[in-house]
């Protein structure tokens, strides 16, 4: 079975008509041997067969032949287009907690009948999407919204570094993001402490990586020699003040995403961690 015959597998037979409301353009595609597979996410849709009005997220997917100088993704959907298409719906599948239930509302694209198209309920619906949607703090700023991703975003005062901070929606494609926004709030109330948290602990994981980082770009630097592999270039406290905020994800459950900027300590690369509001730091690695 060939590659497309795989992709196609994944859908039934039955052809349905459908207007879909876009959400945003293909941004890439996965490659699946010779083949590339974009897709983009839709906001709502009317089964044309049915007159069925559905608010319920979904995905649309295809298959394109991989070039080695790509152009586009075959099709050009644009952001909050509505179009008028023929597809098959996918053969549901088990899903995680974890996974988006827009797995479940998929359709692989047969043909794009006409786009720009109007209906006035999803017209209705794009009237409201378009419009601007922010979390205000006199102290904090301003948060906006960005239904792409379903984060708030904005940037913050951190100690005197200007931290981005996104803030992820309370539901799957929601308007709102209190939970996340209350958990930054705390977070801010004892910001230098959480701060020192995060540096130390990122001190504790990788300050030894970090020098072995620096002997590799050491051009005198022997691993066979003792005194070189045993010397200590970069100490925990100067690990603790070179490496300064970035930007910080926090979810609804209390979970941060940090990256801060690592001063060329592993060239080019910024430091992860992953934390939470219950003061437990989970992870910290180098990434980029």
């Amino acid at each position: 079975m060939n590659t497309v015959e795989e992709f196609e597998k994944r859908f039934e037979d039955k052809i349905t008509d459908l207007l879909v409301l876009i959400k945003a353009p293909a941004g890439g595609a996965a490659v699946i041997g010779d083949m590339l597979r974009p897709c983009v996410e839709f906001i709502a849709s009317v089964n044309t067969q049915t007159g069925e009005f559905s608010r319920e997220t979904g995905r649309l997917e295809w298959m394109i032949k991989k070039k080695k100088l790509q152009i586009g993704w075959g099709y050009n959907f644009k952001q909050y287009q509505i179009c008028h298409i023929r597809a098959r719906k996918n053969i549901p599948i088990p899903l995680e907690p974890y996974m988006r239930k827009s797995l479940n509302n998929c359709y692989m694209v047969v043909e794009v009948v006409e786009k720009n198209v109007s209906e006035p309920r999803l017209d209705a619906v794009r009237e409201h999407v378009i419009q601007p949607v922010s979390i205000e703090d006199d102290v904090l700023g301003t948060f906006a919204l960005d239904r792409q991703f379903s984060w708030f975003e904005g940037t913050i005062d951190w100690l005197g570094t200007a931290c981005h901070v996104s803030l992820r929606t309370d539901e799957e494609d929601g308007e709102t993001a209190a939970k996340a926004y209350s958990h930054l709030k705390k977070l801010y109330e004892n910001l230098r402490e959480w701060d020192e948290k995060f540096r130390l602990f990122a001190a504790g994981e990788l300050w030894e990586l970090a020098n072995d980082w620096y002997g590799c770009d050491d051009e005198n630097w022997d691993e066979d020699d003792e005194e070189d592999a045993d010397e200590i270039h970069i100490t925990k406290e100067q690990f603790f003040h070179r490496i300064s905020i970035e930007s910080i994800s926090i979810y609804p459950l209390g979970n941060f995403t940090l990256y801060y900027d690592a001063d060329d300590m592993f060239t080019d690369h910024a430091i992860e961690i992953e934390a939470n509001l219950n003061g437990e730091m989970k992870s910290a690695d180098i990434v980029g």
